[in-house]
């Protein structure tokens, strides 16, 4: 019979369940305001018994060498795989049903804004115009990597939501091919394996919009390429996630600074000199040369335009008064509503200004940890999950603009975490 191995272990199973809980089937469980703070703690505990479980173990889980249990754990890994790809897909594609792509932007601008950026590039158009829908207009705001994938999409006139599925497969597959090394048994690789299709299948029955109206899958599936790479040793191969997540979602900013500076101190000035050069260079093949350099105004338009959303959607209300965006039981931002004096401009600002300085503080606790214990066997790649898991956790639980779907990159970060830990004893 298995039996969780320790004590820590069982209240990491605890807290993820509490995280996935408290977006999906426990939702608003707890009111407006202690639902967010008690999802917010789960992932905080989350990453602290992760800390405390492998973030010194060097490698946190022993090598198998035996080739007939290898060709075992492939046929596990392979079988749950196909199975949770199939089984998620056809649910997937029921939601596509449910929530059409098309539409003129009134119940969910996303897909509609990615097909008219896609559509202008593949036309010879230049994408970052004003994108025009019925009764409004929208700034292009959107980076590169936000729609560039699409053009798979398009060329081949298939859903974007497929694509982003598939760019969420292939990295999620490469990091469970992982599993292949290490010794555990096969009822906890395939129960591993079937971990982040179970989420899904939580989002599809308790949230299906938030699968139905956009695309967070890819840049889910671009956070997973990052995972991988943190144990990759090419400049320039560590450069190309970066490149990735940062021309997808500017959240990425901050925690950047202290992975270059983690860089410099493992491997060397030259080493991230080298990484920094190809990140400078992919941002200015991907993003500066062929748009930005046509019309220079558009990355501070689009920052302006995307404050002046922020202010809509705090004015977005119920028929009781209530904004809309802020009770989703997932934001602090609550709290600023309603409990901060003052005009709605005002609790606004306060509110950006904790964000930033929370987002400010977790990145400089990250890289201090790092300093503090880097001679004492940390497991670097492992802290640097751990690390990111963190600061997202913070940036979107403190986030002013917490659409839902916002917080399926953090909840799917633990994933490659759980894969580092053992469950069960081999007794």
């Amino acid at each position: 019979m298995k039996i969780f191995r320790s004590n820590l272990v069982i209240l990491l199973l605890f807290s993820v369940t509490l995280e996935i809980g408290l977006q999906t089937w426990w939702n608003k469980q707890w009111g407006d305001y202690a639902s967010p703070t008690i999802m917010f703690l789960a992932g905080l505990a989350t990453c602290w018994l992760v800390y405390r479980l492998i973030a010194f173990e060097k490698p946190s889980i022993p090598m198998t060498v035996n080739h007939k249990i290898n060709v075992r754990k492939i046929i596990v890994i392979i079988s749950f795989f196909l199975i949770g790809t199939i089984l998620i897909g056809w649910e997937y594609h029921q939601i596509q049903l449910e929530f059409p792509s098309q539409g003129d932007g009134t119940r969910s601008d996303v897909i509609p804004s990615l097909k008219i950026y896609v559509q202008r590039f593949l036309s010879g158009e230049y994408p970052y115009q004003p994108l025009v829908f019925n009764g409004w207009t929208v700034m292009p705001t959107y980076f590169p990597m936000m729609w560039l994938p699409y053009c798979f999409s398009e060329i081949l006139e298939i859903d974007y939501r497929w694509t982003a599925y598939l760019f969420f497969l292939i990295p999620l597959f490469m990091l469970q091919w992982q599993l292949i090394k290490q010794d555990i048994s096969l009822f906890e690789i395939g129960l591993k394996v079937a971990l982040p299709f179970i989420f899904l299948f939580l989002y599809v029955e308790h949230f299906p919009d938030v699968l139905g109206y956009g695309v967070e899958l890819m840049p889910v599936g671009l956070y997973f390429i990052l995972v991988l790479s943190m144990k990759w040793k090419k400049s320039y191969w560590v450069a190309f996630p970066i490149v990735l997540v940062l021309m997808s979602r500017y959240a990425f900013t901050f925690w950047l600074p202290v992975y270059l500076l983690t860089i410099w101190m493992e491997r060397g000035f030259k080493d991230v000199f080298k990484v920094s050069l190809w990140v400078l260079g992919g941002v200015l093949v991907v993003y500066v040369i062929p748009f930005l350099s046509k019309n220079w105004d558009v990355f501070f338009e689009g920052l302006a335009y995307y404050g002046k959303t922020a202010e809509t959607a705090w004015q977005w209300q119920r028929e009781d008064g209530r904004p809309l965006i802020l009770i989703n039981g997932l934001s602090h931002a609550i709290y600023f509503y309603d409990f901060v004096d003052g005009d709605l401009m005002n609790r606004l600002r306060l509110n950006r200004l904790v964000h930033l300085g929370m987002c400010l503080i977790v990145a400089a606790g990250v890289f201090y940890y790092y300093w503090k214990n880097r001679k004492r066997g940390l497991n670097v790649s492992i802290y640097l999950l751990i690390g990111l898991k963190l600061y997202l956790v913070v940036f979107y639980s403190f986030f002013y603009v917490p659409f839902s779907y916002l917080f399926m990159l953090p909840m799917f970060l633990t994933i490659p975490l759980l894969y580092q830990i053992r469950f069960f004893s081999n007794s």
